[in-house]
């Protein structure tokens, strides 16, 4: 495990000292107890976000696309992106999985559900023409359009997504893994 950050050795020496004046007897003000908690809390999280996050780029994540069709347009989002899906299934063996569901509350809402096999997959995404003539053809359909991407994706990915002007919330990995699906 790499060694914590120094604002975590400063903030664990610190508590420390609060707690170990608690014990001789001098009663910190509540507030400080509440300080002493939260800095132990802040280093167990920091330290565990180091030892377990996965590199940035080289693993698997998802992108969660979030439509909302004008009314009567629909039907017409519904078909492009079935002709569009057809064409990520043929031409993009990074993209391991893409749905396109229907909001169970809202008639004119639908998710694009993704899942990439690295940050490449998703630039390679990005570059393919079949998809730019979708949000071309698509986006005069829809009166919101925002994409989520929840994992270890590599900066120039999120970037490059970030430059086609779509609303975009990046959710950084903390800690988890990957499982290897090979045979």
């Amino acid at each position: 495990m790499p060694p914590p950050m120094p604002f975590v050795r400063i903030a664990v020496v610190y508590s420390l000292g609060l707690w170990s004046g608690f014990r001789k007897g001098v009663s910190p003000m509540p507030h400080c107890r509440f300080a002493r908690v939260m800095v132990f809390a802040l280093a167990f999280v920091a330290n565990a976000a180091l030892a377990q996050s996965l590199p940035a780029g080289p693993t698997a994540f998802v992108l969660i696309g979030r439509l909302h069709a004008l009314p009567g347009e629909a039907e017409k989002v519904v078909a492009l992106s079935a002709a569009v899906d057809e064409k990520v299934k043929a031409g993009e063996p990074g993209m391991l999985l893409h749905t396109f569901d229907a909001d169970p509350n809202d008639p004119l809402g639908f998710v694009w559900t993704e899942v990439y096999e690295n940050s490449a997959a998703l630039v390679f995404h990005l570059d393919n023409a079949d998809l730019g003539a979708y949000l071309e053809t698509v986006s005069p359909l829809l009166d919101v359009f925002t994409v989520e991407l929840y994992g270890a994706v590599s900066s120039d990915a999120v970037a490059r997504l970030r430059e086609t002007g779509t609303p975009v919330t990046h959710y950084p990995n903390v800690l988890g893994y990957v499982r290897d699906l090979t045979p």
